[in-house]
């Protein structure tokens, strides 16, 4: 009878919240409902879910994967009918997932992009390409980080186990750098804003997340800012380079979220909806790594939150 109470319960939370959802567009108005649920389970069932990636020719397809019950990562695909581009690919427990959405397309990767090397933005990438079980990669763009010794000059508190191991193996990289071009996918655009430079160095002493790429895509009308875990050092020389050219339409939010640039700089991107790499335990943490002040930020310049309560998120770029 208890269980069947809990399980009552739960329908009606979630035919309230998304009734909440359809009232104001609101995606992260379902967030209040999957705490709920994670009180009362430990597993999120929707780890497995592949949405639908064909954007019906309608321009290109970003998802956002995660897990609310699992560690922060970044995981994206980029997806036209035929074609696949994968942003970092996250952690471990991703890989299931990816081996799937990679067979969807004849094993193929047209493009995978990794912004830096740590443990929750390559560790997926690593596995897979070390047991490729068939899987072929045209291209691996990344930043061109300087020598782990200097790094750890800088930040001896980072993690540089994913370093070691990446920089082990044998990888046909291609870097990019600040005011690189590509075109991928039929005609998508990407232009790279911001990456590992030695002015990165003069103004950051966090050179892993501060020496990420930081890019964007654009379509024929709208255009999606990726910030990886660029952080506040790069504030200022963002704005004096780009300026209004930050203005981008969608935003993946720098370092998780609680991280990343300064107000001035989002305010200047002024997107319509901001992704958060953030599970449950990062948007409640109490401390200093806290995402809620940043998402309140972000409602305030009126954009939609995106966060791994609703993953996966899907948006279309025309």
């Amino acid at each position: 009878m208890k269980k069947i109470i809990t399980v009552l319960s739960l329908i009606i939370v979630l035919a309230l919240g998304f009734g909440i959802y359809k009232v104001n567009g609101k995606i992260n108005s379902l967030a209040a409902t999957v705490l709920a649920m994670q009180e009362e389970s430990q597993s999120d069932p929707r780890l497995d879910m592949i949405p639908d990636l064909d954007p019906q020719g309608t321009g290109w397809k970003v998802t956002q994967f995660g897990d609310a019950t699992k560690d922060q990562e970044n995981c994206y695909t980029i997806t036209t009918e035929s074609g696949l581009v994968i942003v970092d690919g996250g952690c471990n427990y991703e890989v299931p997932r990816l081996r799937k959405i990679i067979a969807q397309y004849g094993n193929s990767v047209e493009a995978w992009i990794l912004t830096h090397p740590h443990p929750d933005h390559i560790n997926a990438f690593m596995t897979i390409y070390n047991d490729p079980q068939g899987v072929v990669i045209n291209h691996i763009y990344t930043a061109e980080h300087p020598s782990e010794e200097l790094m750890k000059e800088n930040a001896d508190w980072d993690d540089y186990s994913a370093l070691e191991q990446f920089r082990q193996m044998d990888i046909p990289l291609e870097f990019v750098h600040a005011g690189d071009e590509l075109t991928l996918l039929n005609g998508l655009k990407v232009e790279i804003l911001s990456a590992y430079s030695d002015r990165v160095d003069e103004l950051s002493d966090d050179l892993m997340n501060d020496g990420a790429i930081m890019f964007r895509i654009s379509g024929e009308k709208e255009s999606m800012l990726f910030c990886s875990d660029v952080g506040k050092a790069l504030t200022e020389e963002l704005i004096d380079t780009y300026g209004e050219k930050l203005k981008s339409d969608y935003v993946q939010m720098g370092h998780h979220g609680y991280g990343g640039p300064k107000a001035a700089f989002y305010e200047l991107v002024a997107p319509k909806a901001a992704f958060f790499d953030a599970p449950a335990w990062l948007i409640n943490s109490d401390s200093k790594r806290s995402t809620k002040k940043k998402m309140d930020l972000m409602e305030s310049l009126g954009c939609t939150i995106f966060t791994f309560f609703t993953a996966p998120n899907q948006i279309i770029i025309q």
